[in-house]
């Protein structure tokens, strides 16, 4: 989820932990820092590169280490150490859980690198945001049951609603792009709320599913896929090869240099066709000379606040 949802999560899990109204601010608190602090290791990410954004959702995510982390944050916050314990643990625990449902996942039985991915919910999901402000709305008006009964009648449903809507995906996706590698992802669009992606000798495209009862793919976004003489040296890197590697759909695209060498940029797909066209791209940009040697790798990582 977005930081705007994991701090949303933090608020409602404070609020319900809280017995008394003494404690109260402290274990809203605890869960509010609780809610967004494994976001922390985006730091990696933003200084690391493309091996510093491997580290996220690993350590920090895990199920594992999540005591841990609130047993420090109920430190930090101080006050009655069941409560602020609890509160905290609530918050990582919540933003986990969300983690966990979309196509990234995470690595939630750390140091055991496996990621889990749910694959139900975009991370930008605007249904989940709206859900989880209209719950903390109600918290802060007093209804907490009104909030509780909100939010365990209508997530349900609405997961029931994605697993469904995925499964329809599934089934369009292998009727209408046979011969093709094809995968299916949510997406945060309300028009559009999965995509097949697919990958052929020449393309890779995006398609939406638009409802649960879509009959047919609605094209969306489709990039060529190249071999030329300077995507091809740029796949001599071993960042390239690893990209490559973890990312399902990852495309090339070719900037021309003036000293006649060239930018290679490798995008995501299940991101790229989102970007405008005139924004910075998010990607490994691989800058290579004329001869093709690589001469810098430089990793954009892109977030999205809400």
């Amino acid at each position: 989820m977005t930081p705007a949802a994991h701090l949303l999560s933090g608020y409602l899990v404070g609020e319900w932990q809280a017995s008394g109204e003494k404690e109260r601010w402290r274990a809203v608190a605890a869960a509010v820092v609780a809610g967004i602090a494994p976001d922390f290791d985006v730091v990696l990410g933003l200084l690391g590169g493309w091996a510093g954004s491997g580290a996220h959702r690993g350590a920090t995510h895990s199920l594992t280490l999540a005591p841990l982390f609130a047993w420090l944050i109920a430190k930090a916050v101080r006050g009655p150490r069941r409560p602020v314990f609890l509160a905290a643990l609530g918050g990582i625990i919540s933003h986990i859980f969300w983690d966990w449902l979309n196509p990234w996942g995470a690595i939630l039985f750390w140091p055991w690198m496996r990621s889990f991915r749910g694959n139900l919910v975009h991370e930008g999901n605007l249904y989940v945001l709206g859900l989880l402000l209209g719950s903390a709305v109600l918290v802060w008006r007093g209804r907490r049951v009104a909030a509780a009964v909100l939010l365990l009648e209508l997530l349900p449903v609405f997961l029931l609603v994605q697993i469904w809507w995925r499964d329809h995906a599934r089934g369009l996706a292998a009727a209408q792009l046979a011969g093709r590698r094809a995968l299916v992802y949510p997406a945060p669009d309300l028009a559009c709320g999965w995509i097949a992606l697919s990958a052929g000798s020449a393309d890779m495209s995006v398609a939406c599913v638009a409802s649960p009862v879509a009959r047919r793919l609605r094209p969306v976004f489709t990039t060529p896929v190249r071999g030329d003489f300077f995507v091809q040296a740029s796949e001599r890197s071993p960042v390239v090869q690893d990209l490559r590697e973890k990312i399902p759909f990852a495309f090339a695209e070719v900037r021309p240099l003036k000293n006649g060498g060239a930018v290679v940029l490798w995008r995501d797909l299940r991101v790229a066709y989102r970007e405008p066209k005139d924004a910075d791209p998010t990607g490994l940009q691989v800058e290579l000379d004329a001869h093709g040697k690589i001469v810098s790798e430089h990793y954009r990582w892109w977030l999205r606040l809400w």
